[in-house]
């Protein structure tokens, strides 16, 4: 490579890292938010009520991601790549959101009338409100494609700092003033969520109001510059792209929840509570990896092959380096955590908790290279991978489940974690050249990087 691709390289590699700190810096805010509604959630409705919230936002959060058909993440990649009009994909955002809420809310209701782990009359009242969360969650995933498209990090991490607040706020009048129980609950999350929508649709006007970097507006009025007519065009390309590594994504969502479908009908509701508070505590890991995540997707794909091979497995392996260090003090402290958050009631949820977070660690990998392949356009890469995880998570779980419970699931779910990253890995290697030992291992000049963006940071904060 020139030297000026040298100089490109790692002038996006610190674009990527002072980005990925912003992100993660408000990850870390929003978590500190949402400690104490977990702790509202989890003493004041006990593992019961945990476990039907938990049940209640899990189950149409898939059915709103599987029918997304993955066209949220089509726009990201138009959007960064400059192909087609904000206002064209401002139209198509909003009539799929309208057309898939009239397709999949529809599905999810027959889904809960066979689904056996939803027999108990509260249970399935509590599921059967979430069909209203559908058409909110699309809605939220378009405005996210939006933020990231269009490399609005600050919009996309205020967005998300914004509804994690306004949840504790609508949890606490729900629970010590209107006194709703879960059901308070569930609407206290729904409302917290438009208000995210909101913020997505003010971008949505604000940022066609000053234009795309294509220079869209024009003369045109500010309604026909928000909203135009989307081409066959656009949607054929969203389609084409989306659905590539769109089955990959299901079974990644399948990897990562499918077990939470068993415990509930194996182990029952008070498993499905622990198991829900192993998962969400140790999931706070991820944060770091979904924080580079979130930036490299779009960065790559304005980005050339070259330019990628290089940039990947740096952010890659420092990615792992910091989740790996995170995941050490997290099993130490796990116990006290755990304990002081939750009380005594969710002890249970400990072992659990620690077998999940090594398969945790190594997920980042996997997710790193989700970005990587999104931005080449390879999505069946992840396709492939994730495949064969979910297929093996599957098999573990009705093994492990009925044998060991939560911890079944536990190690079903840190096997298929592991699994689904070494197989990324490979084929990353086969795509880009990039040795394992290249991509995973931290070297001296990356510590280099760390301390130059961080000095550029304090000289910005001076």
């Amino acid at each position: 490579m020139s030297a000026t691709g040298g100089r490109d390289v790692e002038s996006h590699g610190r674009t990527v890292l002072r980005h990925s700190l912003m992100t993660f810096s408000t990850r870390m805010g929003i978590v500190l938010v949402n400690i104490p509604t977990s702790i509202l959630i989890a003493r004041l409705l006990g593992t019961d009520g945990q476990g039907t919230y938990a049940s209640a936002v899990v189950f149409p959060m898939m059915f709103a991601f599987i029918g997304l058909l993955g066209i949220d993440s089509a726009h990201t990649y138009l959007l960064s790549r400059r192909r087609y009009p904000l206002s064209q994909i401002n139209s198509q955002s909003l009539i799929l959101a309208l057309v898939f809420s009239a397709i999949i809310a529809p599905l999810y209701l027959i889904f809960l009338k066979h689904y056996g782990g939803a027999s108990d009359p509260a249970l399935r009242t509590i599921l059967t409100m979430g069909v209203f969360l559908i058409p909110i969650l699309l809605a939220k995933y378009f405005a996210i494609a939006l933020f990231l498209g269009l490399q609005r990090i600050r919009w996309f991490n205020a967005a998300n700092f914004i509804q994690a607040t306004a949840l504790l706020c609508f949890m606490c009048v729900n629970f010590f003033v209107i006194k709703g129980g879960v059901m308070g609950a569930l609407i206290a999350y729904m409302v917290s969520e438009v208000l995210l929508v909101a913020i997505g649709v003010w971008a949505a006007v604000r940022g066609s109001r000053r234009g795309h970097p294509d220079g869209e507006i024009g003369n045109n009025t500010l309604s026909q510059a928000v909203l135009s007519v989307p081409s066959l065009g656009l949607l054929r390309k969203s389609l084409v792209y989306g659905l590539q590594g769109h089955i990959g994504n299901i079974l990644t969502q399948f990897t990562y929840r499918f077990d939470m479908f068993l415990v509930l009908s194996m182990v029952g509701l008070k498993g499905q509570g622990l198991y829900s508070i192993s998962v969400l505590m140790a999931e706070k890991l991820s944060h770091i990896p979904q924080s580079v995540q979130v930036v490299l997707f779009p960065k790559l794909s304005s980005m050339e092959v070259e330019e990628a091979n290089e940039l990947t497995p740096r952010v890659m392996r420092s990615s792992l380096l910091l989740t790996a260090v995170a995941g050490v003090v997290l099993y130490l402290l796990s116990g006290p955590l755990l304990v002081l958050f939750y009380s005594t009631e969710f002890a249970p949820a400990l072992n659990a908790f620690r077998i999940l977070i090594p398969g945790i660690v190594t997920l980042s990998i996997a997710k790193i290279l989700s970005s990587d392949f999104s931005g080449r356009d390879k999505r069946i890469y992840q396709t492939i991978a994730t495949a064969i995880a979910f297929a093996v998570n599957m098999v573990l779980c009705f093994i492990w489940i009925p044998r060991y419970g939560i911890e079944g699931a536990a190690w079903a779910s840190t096997a298929a974690y592991t699994l689904q990253s070494g197989i990324m890995v490979v084929l990353f290697r086969k795509l880009s050249g990039c040795g394992v030992f290249e991509s995973l291992v931290v070297r001296g000049e990356d510590f280099a990087l760390y301390g130059r963006t961080l000095r550029g940071l304090m000289k910005r904060g001076n």
